[in-house]
């Protein structure tokens, strides 16, 4: 959703006191013995005064609640002619959070890799568990929970419900790799996101949760409440943002040309694509988290060597230089990609997620994954920032964080844009290499 508007669901009225006195103080007397005005007139004046008081008070009352109805009425029509509703917009996270219950009931042990959309693209959980079956861990079975949009406010939260759902069971994971993702921790990131913040509370927290807010703050509280039960977890934030999106300040846009030759190439091979998906797994059920993969995707041992022949063309196709730097820009204006002026309230939730995971894990690593060293470099500025990022967070966790931003295996032409990796290439090698990485932990 995009940018930010006022923090407040609902306008505060101030009315001024209408001055029924019977005049200056100074000019009355005790008891009343030489009132300016006969006593019965005065009483009238009273009588009269009160009797506008109250249907001032009225009226005002009436147009509050009449604005709170309009307002509400607003978001219900918006909320109805986009079609719109939490699934919409955290579908990934909730079927992944409903899966919970199914997932602590497996037989084998346990390996959930958490993290952003860079993990949500870059590991394949059922490669993970055949190379480590190829290693004689024949017991595991691995989970992909990483998830785009959730910076580390909304991943503790979503993290208690992880959490509460392995406590109720008497679960352990037997490994959590938790990825921490430098550009999702920033101040821009997070004075970005914090217009989804009310409606990401009413939707991954508890009603518990709410209360305990509610009573620190009421007002506060009784607006997750009405965003809650009354607005279909669609803050006005949330709707006003969405539809003053054209308002915001632009971005800046690469310079770079696109090659037209090649924009066309790119649709040819992507319908190829789209039709060989539909051959090879004819059974498919659309889900955003698919629990028969894992919370992953396709794998390159299902696929038809032509396929992954298109795919190769593919990759190559969207590496086109101009579309590159326009991803490289975006993550600069939307994430401070290079500069990383951390958020202090971010960096305080991801401490915290990481204790919280240490609770119902035997064994906690905390990673950065493959950086796109073609079009990602961090200022000299930046960098420094991060290494006292990363050294704050190891303190606080105990946890030393693995940096495999560089890693030999991973190359430039493995990423599907300046952040993620491809399939096929880059999530098929990290995978391979995070099971040699982290073997030593899935011994008995």
């Amino acid at each position: 959703m995009p940018s930010s508007i006022s923090n407040s669901d609902s306008t505060d009225m101030n009315a001024s006191n209408l001055n029924t006195g019977t005049g200056d103080p100074k000019n009355s007397d005790p008891g009343n013995k030489h009132p300016m005005y006969p006593v019965g007139a005065q009483g009238e004046n009273l009588e009269a005064s009160e009797g506008m008081r109250q249907g001032i008070y009225g009226k005002t009352l009436l147009l509050i609640l009449l604005g709170m109805g309009l307002a509400l009425a607003m978001i219900r029509v918006f909320a109805w002619s986009m079609d719109a509703g939490p699934t919409d917009f955290l579908g990934r996270v909730l079927e992944a959070k409903d899966a919970l219950p199914q997932v602590v009931k497996e037989d084998k042990e346990l390996v959930m890799v958490f993290g952003s959309s860079m993990v949500q693209a870059g590991f394949s959980p059922r490669e993970f568990d055949q190379w480590a079956a190829e290693r004689g861990y024949e017991n595991i079975k691995s989970f992909n929970y990483g998830f785009g949009g959730l910076n580390p406010f909304y991943q503790e939260v979503l993290t208690r419900r992880i959490k509460d759902v392995f406590d109720e069971n008497n679960r352990r994971l037997k490994v959590a790799v938790i990825e921490f993702n430098p550009f999702q921790t920033t101040i821009t990131r997070y004075n970005r996101n914090r217009i989804l913040e009310d409606s990401y509370l009413t939707i991954l927290g508890t009603n518990a949760e709410l209360w305990d807010i509610m009573l620190a703050d009421p007002t506060r509280g009784f607006r997750l409440f009405n965003i809650k039960y009354l607005r279909n977890s669609i803050s006005a934030e949330m709707a006003t943002s969405f539809l003053g999106g054209s308002l915001r300040e632009p971005r800046k846009r690469t310079e770079l040309e696109r090659d037209p030759e090649r924009r066309e190439r790119l649709d040819e091979v992507g319908d190829l694509l789209n039709q060989a998906f539909e051959e090879e797994y004819p059974d498919y059920v659309p889900s955003n988290w698919s629990y028969e993969w894992q919370g992953g995707g396709t794998i390159a041992a299902e696929r038809k060597p032509e396929t992954l022949a298109i795919f190769e063309e593919y990759y190559e196709l969207i590496r086109d230089p101009a579309r590159m730097d326009d991803a490289r820009l975006n993550r600069i204006h939307t994430a401070d990609i290079i500069d990383m002026h951390f958020s202090e309230e971010l960096v305080v939730k991801f401490i915290d997620l990481v204790n919280q995971f240490k609770t119902f894990s035997d064994h906690v690593e905390v990673v950065m994954l493959p950086r796109n060293t073609k079009w990602i470099t961090h200022s000299a500025a930046g960098a420094k920032r991060l290494r006292e990022t990363v050294q704050r967070i190891e303190q606080a966790t105990g946890v030393t964080i693995a940096n495999h931003q560089d890693l030999p295996v991973i190359k430039p032409t493995m990423f599907s844009d300046a952040t993620h990796l491809n399939r096929y290439q880059g999530a098929h090698n990290y995978t391979k290499y995070l099971v040699d990485y982290i073997e030593p932990h899935l011994r008995p």
